[in-house]
């Protein structure tokens, strides 16, 4: 039976080698941790307040305008949200599509891309698809979760 003492070189081979084979499963685990969070963020479009839940306080966003105050961001999107539902008279029902997102791991950082296109069902009134939009997202982890720092949407034009 092969002996291994604390400190030989063979057990620091070991070691090494075990992390080395193990590296690209702790990188798989955030990559599938980014994209859950990168779902659920699209799947909670109908839910702003639960959607912040997974937005940093320091996030900027870049749509048409540069907004970097988060709380003032979420202010705005409900009030519109509000007053879009007065108008229809009622609550509006949101369906996300996320298509081919690509995800970069750079440490405790991930950057992610895809396409969204949102399907718009306001309260008694025709369905409305939106056209399909860049979004990049870049999260960091602090304390083994994810928030999203930085959103970037821009439209696809021809691309």
């Amino acid at each position: 039976m092969l002996k291994l003492e604390r400190g030989s070189r063979l057990t620091t081979v070991i070691i090494v080698l075990a992390g080395l084979a193990l590296a690209p499963l702790a990188l798989a685990d955030d990559a599938d941790d980014v994209l859950a969070v990168v779902k659920n963020y699209a799947d909670l479009e109908g839910d702003l307040q639960k959607q912040a839940e997974l937005i940093r306080d320091d996030r900027v966003m870049i749509t048409n305008v540069r907004q970097s105050d988060q709380a003032k961001n979420l202010a705005i999107q409900l009030a519109d949200r509000k007053a879009n539902e007065a108008v229809s008279g009622g609550e509006t029902r949101f369906i996300t599509t996320v298509e081919s997102p690509q995800v970069a791991l750079y440490g405790d950082v991930a950057v992610v891309s895809f396409v969204r296109m949102f399907s718009v069902y306001p309260h008694e009134q025709e369905p409305v698809q939106t056209e399909p939009t860049w979004v990049t997202l870049v999260l960091v982890k602090e304390r083994g979760a994810w928030g999203i720092a930085h959103t970037h949407v821009s439209a696809t034009g021809e691309n």
